[in-house]
């Protein structure tokens, strides 16, 4: 992605707004442009007729009110696709060079788009898609979901601006559960973290993200000045708590926690860097028998069919799979025989021994018995944390293969072990237990594993810290599982600039180091399995130090996991 905008290409930005608005007397929000840096003549036409045909404050008032939401940059542009339907059918008759560009920038889009699988795409990519082939004439393959949510985000040219507003309005919330309301210059905004996050860079006062077959560039909105408010979470969304809460538990699954339970919790826990988070503990069990629009249906399907690989990919490798765990499982006793073995001391009670009774006679000395004792090791429970936030797709099947493999080892050792999986969405920590320490043979639910949302890691790394506090065993290890890539909507107050800051990059990995330091300063033994790029490794290293690893395939799973956990045995 290219760092900077020449002058001359915003200028031409402007012009090509301001011409199609046919008014040069605004400041446009939105401006488009391709990979290479340039205007881009067609989505900076349509922005311009939006000011043309519409009463624009409105729709921009719409659109800051989407700022907050975790997939805002999603929903954003897919109203961008609705309103680019009526936009150009108004205006065609007037400019009929128009529907020519709308028919290029269609093939030129399915030409780079079109040829993805369907599970590979994003939301917006498959709607995208069907709706170009629509324009082009072409057929569209789309289930019966896709197919209304498509003739709904399509609007007409006939509606007028508060016709239209509501159109969008009714549309996110029967889709998307989002109570999308028309939001003044002076809400407060938090940081918005865009479906390719990576990609994201801000750009004098705005932001540069991925749009269409280019980048837009959007304002960033004013931040409300340095007082901190008296709750950091103000209103990231229009939902109450309450329904927040029954959100979360049809998204992901019924708590497992009473509401006084979790309110102790998080007045514990939610402090500090993450006050005004939240917290939620599933099992994963549906808390609806039916699901209520064809959006969530839409993600059901999706994520059914990623379970689907996850089980898939380790069965269709299983005889390599089966030899990595087989091989872990040697590790692993090796280590415990070595290092957690019995031993034999000497006391005033036990088993007598016949050759030292003369000690006790002669010397005074009543230490003739023995007896056999654990080491001072005694007992050791494993737990295992899934990263599953939305940076993970893409590895989904080799993460949750890697996370069967480790836990198989661990139960066919008799090691006691937890598998959970974590992500944040809307302010909240997720965590989902996939099997708990006395579930030895359910480690085939941890293929249940998917990618949703954010990743709060230093408030993730918190809240399992605390759980584990509970185990029986008294030595605990902690096996992590992450792309160390914190990043989460929540943004932290900052007492030194009196200004508030993103929870992502340094700050995120700082916080998340502290964290597990803490946790390895309570005695439990944190190791990582790294699983991203390798623009990431610095901060893998800053966290975990020398105790985290990487697994390229399934055969350097037994040494690498191995080898960490042996380390961790030893220093018990």
């Amino acid at each position: 992605m290219i760092q900077e905008i020449s002058d001359l290409q915003k200028k031409r930005a402007y012009n090509l707004i301001w011409n199609a608005a046919a008014d040069y007397g605004f400041t446009p929000d939105f401006k488009s442009y391709t990979t290479a840096g340039i205007a881009d003549i067609y989505w900076n036409s349509v922005f311009g007729l939006a000011h043309k045909y519409y009463d624009y404050p409105k729709l921009s008032k719409l659109f800051r009110g989407l700022e907050h939401e975790e997939e805002a940059g999603e929903y954003e542009a897919l109203l961008w696709l609705g309103l680019e339907n009526a936009l150009v059918q108004r205006e065609k008759k007037t400019r009929p060079a128009l529907t020519a560009l709308q028919r290029n920038y269609a093939e030129a889009w399915l030409r780079k788009f079109g040829g993805t699988k369907a599970e590979d795409d994003r939301f917006f990519d498959f709607l995208a898609k069907a709706h170009y082939r629509r324009l082009l004439g072409l057929p569209q393959e789309l289930s019966r979901y896709d197919l209304a949510l498509l003739d709904e985000l399509e609007f007409s040219p006939d509606l007028d601006t508060d016709a239209l507003v509501a159109e969008m309005q009714r549309l996110l919330l029967k889709w998307f559960a989002i109570r999308a309301k028309e939001r003044s210059h002076e809400f407060h905004p938090w940081n918005l973290p865009f479906l390719k996050k990576a990609e994201t860079r801000k750009h004098g006062k705005a932001k540069l993200r991925p749009f269409g077959l280019g980048l837009a560039e959007h304002p960033l909105p004013d931040d409300g000045g340095s007082e901190m408010p008296e709750d950091p979470m103000e209103r990231r969304t229009s939902l109450s708590e309450a329904e927040l809460r029954e959100f979360m538990a049809e998204k992901y699954g019924r708590p497992i926690l009473r509401p006084e339970q979790i309110a102790a919790l998080e007045k514990q826990l939610c402090t500090g860097n993450h006050k005004g988070c939240h917290l939620h503990l599933t099992k994963g069990e549906a808390a609806t028998a039916h699901i209520r629009n064809g959006f969530e249906a839409l993600q059901k399907e999706k994520e059914a069919a990623q379970i689907a690989r996850n089980r898939a990919v380790f069965h269709a490798h299983e005889a390599q799979n089966r030899i990595a765990i087989s091989r872990l499982v040697e590790k692993i006793q090796n280590s415990v025989l070595l290092y957690l073995q019995p031993y034999t001391v000497r006391g005033n009670a036990g088993e007598l021994e016949a050759g030292r009774v003369w000690r006790a006679l002669d010397l005074n000395d009543p230490d003739v018995f023995r007896r056999r004792e654990n080491s001072n090791a005694g007992d050791v429970s494993v737990d295992i944390l899934l990263d599953a936030s939305t940076s993970q797709k893409g590895r989904l099947e080799s993460i949750s293969g890697q996370g069967y493999c480790i836990a198989e080892a661990l139960s066919r050792c008799g090691i006691p072990c937890r598998v959970m999986g974590f992500c944040s969405m809307t302010g909240y920590t997720v965590v989902r237990i996939f099997r708990d320490y006395w579930e030895s043979g359910k480690n085939d639910r941890i293929f249940d594993y998917v990618s949703n949302g954010c990743n709060r890691d230093g408030l993730a790394v918190r809240l399992v810290r605390t759980m584990m506090e509970n185990a029986a065993c008294e030595h605990r290890i902690l096996i992590i599982l992450s792309d160390v890539k914190p990043q989460d909507i929540v943004r932290i107050w900052n007492e030194e600039e009196e200004s508030f800051i993103s929870y992502e990059q340094e700050t995120g990995v700082r916080d998340t180091a502290y964290e597990v330091r803490r946790a390895r300063a309570e005695g439990i033994a944190v190791i990582c399995v790294f699983t991203g790029e390798d623009e990431d490794l610095p901060a893998a290293r800053t966290v975990y130090g020398r105790d985290f690893a990487r697994i390229r395939s399934v055969d350097q799973l037994a040494d690498t996991v191995g080898l960490l956990i042996q380390n961790q045995i030893r220093n018990i």
